[in-house]
């Protein structure tokens, strides 16, 4: 009879133990979570409440443009790589003077989405200045404001593909997968990023696989040189300068590729916002057939803006 019991203690206490090692109901366990997702970079808005009426000689001019970073770069390790700045124009210059008081972006506070910060960062700009007196005879101005952030960015892209350096061989074995079944990979969404690589052709020969990487502009913003982000857009880029991007890398797995064109630290041409890569691997030091991730990483400058109409009005004298 004591021994009864006392089995029966065991299994109370070890029912006890488990139940409390599980999780609480109600509460989801931790997953996975892709931040490498989205088509947008820096996204610009004016704030509620941000004044769209003004008066002529207002010198004290002051309303704030908040900035969001909806994409994945910069991560915490590449912080001081956005290296972003803020202009304001599109108005006369003569009947009012708008200028941000930091010209340079907050890089810190602007860091990238991650697994820590899911929302990615954010930083309001603040914009003063003054009006002047209008051109006689005219009862009012109307003129729109436009906010740009021109900044450095990078796409990272993921996808697997299938390595086989027999595609053609005529002995029969297993294989853990076949070329055929990636000839045309789709990307899923985008890559946190105003560029994307939108799909991947793979293809072989007895000798290279052949893919075919296709690159779009999705953010809806002005891809411009990497090294004019410093330039003020109001004064315009070369055209020759537009709608590029360099090519940083382009490896399966962790082997570089035997060959691209536009090769590594080239630019690629965007033409009606979109391109392609063009690299083959030798499959020369291959043995056998795997499945790997072929990783390509792009960089390039981007224009982001905002507009919002305001009116300057005439003083009232009474």
């Amino acid at each position: 009879m004591q021994k009864r019991f006392y089995l029966l203690l065991g299994v109370l206490l070890l029912a006890i133990v488990i139940s409390g090692c599980s999780a609480p109901r109600g509460v989801e366990e931790p997953r996975e979570f892709n931040f490498r997702t989205g088509s947008e970079g820096l996204v610009l808005q004016f704030p509620e409440g941000t004044p769209d009426r003004i008066f002529e000689n207002d010198q004290q001019i002051k309303f704030t443009v908040e900035i969001q970073n909806r994409g994945a770069y910069p991560q915490f390790d590449e912080i001081g790589g956005l290296n972003g700045f803020i202009w304001v124009g599109g108005f006369d210059d003569s009947v009012i003077d708008l200028q941000p008081e930091q010209r340079q972006l907050d890089e810190r506070a602007l860091e990238g989405k991650s697994e820590i910060n899911r929302e990615g960062g954010y930083w309001a700009a603040v914009i003063s200045g003054r009006a002047f007196p209008l051109p006689s005879g005219t009862p009012f101005y109307r003129t729109p404001v436009i906010a740009t952030a021109t900044y450095h960015y990078e796409t990272v892209a993921f996808a697997d593909i299938c390595v086989d350096p027999e595609p053609r061989s005529t002995f029969v074995r297993e294989k853990v997968c076949q070329i055929d079944d990636f000839s045309n990979v789709e990307m899923t969404g985008s890559q946190g990023a105003p560029v994307a690589v939108t799909n991947i052709e793979e293809d072989a020969t007895s000798t290279n696989l052949l893919f075919k990487v296709w690159v779009s502009d999705v953010g809806g913003g002005l891809l411009i040189d990497e090294n004019d982000v410093s330039q003020d857009p109001n004064r315009g880029y070369d055209w020759d300068t537009l709608n590029r991007v360099r090519i940083v890398d382009a490896m399966v797995g962790n082997i570089p590729m035997t060959e691209c064109r536009p090769g590594i630290g080239e630019y690629l041409e965007l033409r009606n916002n979109r391109g392609f890569i063009f690299c083959r691997l030798s499959t020369a030091e291959l043995s056998s057939a795997y499945r790997a991730p072929l990783t390509v990483r792009l960089e390039y400058g981007y224009a982001s803006s905002v507009k919002r109409d305001i009116e300057v009005f005439r003083e009232i004298n009474y």
